[in-house]
């Protein structure tokens, strides 16, 4: 992986759709990261994955649903985007934390390609000292010091 690939975490139940969605993503150059619900994509966050992107759908049968989950990381991990798709539920005045989008689905190929694609770019753009940061805390843990010598 290289350092500049964004990480995405895609949260959706249903597998066939999860896969696509994750093979689309891959082909377009980001690292993608799968969760089949919130309780998922929760232990992974707290687990210290850092995440560019969220991208979730709405309604999933365990735990918290899309508009949750996206409140929490939006609380929790407020450098992450966060993009909310669903097909039969719309989100309704509050569902959406600041920031966040919504797409419809079905969503072209392209279009969901493009918001992640914006999505990611705005990390890069809002947060660059938050990955600088980690990079410098990731090089000082390799650091080791010489044993002192009497």
């Amino acid at each position: 992986m290289s350092e500049d690939q964004s990480t995405v975490l895609l949260v959706e139940d249903e597998p066939l759709i999860r896969l696509f969605i994750a093979e689309l993503l891959e082909d377009a150059g980001f690292r993608v990261v799968e969760a089949a619900n919130a309780t998922e994509a929760l232990v992974i966050l707290e687990a210290g994955l850092r995440v560019n992107v969220l991208l979730t759908d709405v309604e999933m049968p365990v735990g918290c649903n899309g508009f949750e989950l996206a409140h929490k990381v939006h609380e929790t991990w407020p450098e992450a985007e966060i993009l909310i798709m669903s097909g039969r539920q719309w989100p309704a005045f509050g569902d959406l934390p600041p920031g966040a989008a919504f797409l419809a689905k079905p969503c072209p190929n392209e279009a969901i390609v493009s918001h992640v694609h914006s999505a990611a770019e705005r990390t890069r753009r809002v947060h660059p000292l938050a990955r600088g940061m980690q990079a410098s805390h990731e090089a000082a843990a390799k650091i080791l010091p010489f044993p002192k010598t009497a």
